[in-house]
């Protein structure tokens, strides 16, 4: 193989400056790329791979249009009249066909990654999407190109340039980038695809190419699979065992107001707040004034969305089964509780996030369920799977429009609502924070403290002996990496902030007016919200032996610190309370 490379580049160096080499082998593959480049600089949706492609097209094109110019020049110069297009032709194979795979392993990855919000028909249908996308400069384009005999080196380059997209999300995630990439490793990465690719071809090892890109298309998802199902194994119970599913039995609750549970992604307490240089005791301040009940010393045993909600309405730390979308989308514990007691279910939402891998389990859900395959087309050609890409979205006033209106519709059956609102939010997760990411947080928050005072005004106005409930889900991932610190950081570096970052989460409850809560409103943990709920409508202080066990044990989120019973273990503040607030004799 070495002698053949050897005698490959001495015979370059003999025909490299020759019009019939130039011209197929480094001009029309340098045109198509360029033709590649420029429409994916347009077509693309904003993002790492758009903005890479922008500032290479910069630079691509232009060279290609000047050697494009001094190739005829040089031809007129020394008076050449070449026929480019009686050129002997490269030998397309429909083995070659096989080389469609290694851009298609990325997209495997990505769909059994994501299996839980791809039914079997979605799955195929993005699969052979990207087939036909990625045939398109690997085969359509070389095969147009065969009377230039430049099919082989445009297709070397199609190939690259098809890999390296599918590919970008995993270079975004090993590196950290967020809506922009470093050019630099980018360029460097780019290149070497697209050398070695050229190389493969210009030395005959297209069998070996082949050879390649079939392994590599097998080996990757069966790793995968075993990864997925080593993770999902150790999730699977059987929620009739739930403690507070044994607790209540077939009774029926003694009291049954309607209840809101409004929560709003990422919002924290203000002890949390006052760590980012942010003050929001006014807005705790209001809620007082409404007649709610701080529970400032609160966390969740989940750092994300889907790891607390999921457990809230499951009350417990387990999601009883594979599918953590099961419970937030109606079908958890709580909810069939609710059903359970003849109560009327409701999940309004901004997206249709809260469905996705599972249909909706409430009564009454918004907005509809819609395809996951264009959300992760969007998410490849992006080049980053950002936690704030838009599923089914609607807009804001139309999510507010939705719940004004259930919150005016009182019907005799009792009601339970889950509404979830989209602000303030997290930071953007990309293992790198902004330099902005505080201020536009707390941007965000006063859009959150806005909204809420609205949803308040018309529960409170329309129904004012129910259970209302405000709720963060998880903190804003404002400090460090603004993401999981994972190895990145050393234990000896985390701080009570950088816990409550993570894992804080603000609560504050209305309870009916003149009831005795006070004897059920035992909360440690976020997860153990419902519990206190139903011990109130059951009237049975029993039901608190049902709390979840307040152990933080998704470690990796600060880096090996975990919380046991609101004291921090490991980390700066070893041995200290998580909150301060509350803690005072």
């Amino acid at each position: 193989m070495l002698g053949k490379f050897s005698k490959w580049l001495m015979d370059v160096f003999k025909r490299v400056w020759t019009v019939n080499f130039i011209f197929p082998h480094v001009l029309v593959p340098l045109g198509a790329l360029s033709v590649y480049v420029f429409s994916s600089s347009k077509l693309f949706p904003a993002g790492v791979t758009k903005a890479f492609f922008v500032r290479f097209g910069s630079y691509l094109i232009p060279t290609t249009i000047l050697a494009f110019v001094m190739f005829f020049i040089l031809l007129g110069i020394r008076k050449i009249k070449p026929n480019f297009f009686n050129a002997s032709h490269d030998k397309l194979s429909a083995y070659d066909l096989v080389l469609l795979l290694l851009p298609l392993t990325p997209v495997a990855q990505y769909i059994l990654i994501n299996n839980d919000i791809l039914s079997g028909s979605e799955a195929v249908l993005l699969f052979c999407l990207f087939t036909l996308l990625s045939s398109i400069p690997i085969v359509v384009i070389p095969f147009l190109l065969q009377r230039t005999g430049a099919a082989h080196s445009a297709m070397s380059l199609g190939l690259a340039f098809t890999f390296f997209i599918t590919n970008m999300a995993s270079l975004s995630k090993q590196f950290s980038w967020h809506e922009v990439g470093r050019f630099k490793i980018q360029l460097m990465i780019f290149c070497g695809f697209c050398l070695i690719a050229w190389l493969f071809f210009q030395l005959k090892w297209i069998n070996l190419a082949r050879l390649f890109a079939a392994f590599f298309f097998i080996t990757n998802p069966i790793f995968q699979l075993f990864a997925l199902n080593n993770a999902q194994s150790a999730t699977d119970f059987d929620r009739t065992d739930n403690p507070l599913v044994a607790l209540i039995g077939a009774r029926k609750p003694v009291r049954t107001p309607n209840i809101y549970l409004l929560v709003y992604d990422a919002y924290v307490p203000n002890e949390t707040m006052l760590g980012y240089g942010i003050d929001n005791h006014l807005q705790e301040e209001y809620l007082k004034g409404l007649g709610f009940k701080l529970y400032p010393q609160t966390y969740s045993l989940g750092g994300s969305t889907l790891l607390t909600m999921s457990r809230v309405f499951n009350a417990s730390p387990s999601f009883y089964g594979n599918n953590r979308w099961r419970a937030v989308a109606g079908d958890g514990v709580v909810q069939n509780l609710f059903e359970q007691a003849q109560y009327e279910t409701y999940g309004v939402f901004p997206t249709d996030f809260f469905f996705r891998g599972y249909p909706s389990g409430y009564g009454y859900s918004f907005p509809g369920h819609a395809s996951s395959v264009g959300l992760l087309t969007k998410a490849i050609f992006t080049g980053e799977f950002r936690f704030d890409l838009n599923f089914d979205e609607v807009s804001q006033e139309a999510y507010f429009q939705e719940k004004e209106r259930i919150f005016s519709a009182i019907g005799e059956s009792p009601m339970f609502l889950y509404a979830h609102s989209s602000f303030p939010s997290h930071a953007q997760t990309s293992g790198v924070c902004l330099p902005n990411e505080v201020e536009t947080f707390e941007k965000r928050l006063r859009i959150a403290n806005k909204g809420m005072r609205l949803d308040l005004e018309s529960v409170i106005k329309n129904d004012p002996n129910a259970i209302i409930i405000v709720a963060g889900d998880h903190g804003p991932h404002l400090t460090k990496n603004c993401s999981i610190t994972g190895t990145q950081y050393d234990i000896s570096e985390i701080s009570r902030l950088d816990v409550q970052d993570r894992f804080g989460t603000f609560l504050a409850i209305r309870w009916p007016s003149s009831s005795d809560f006070e004897d059920y409103d035992d909360i440690t943990v976020l997860q153990d919200l419902f519990i206190a709920v139903f011990a109130y409508l059951y009237q049975d202080t029993t039901l608190l032996e049902a709390k979840v066990e307040p152990v933080i044990i998704e470690t990796d989120w600060v880096s090996g610190v975990t919380v046991t019973n609101g004291v921090i273990e490991g980390g700066i503040n070893d041995g200290e309370a998580l909150f301060i607030e509350g803690n005072s004799p």
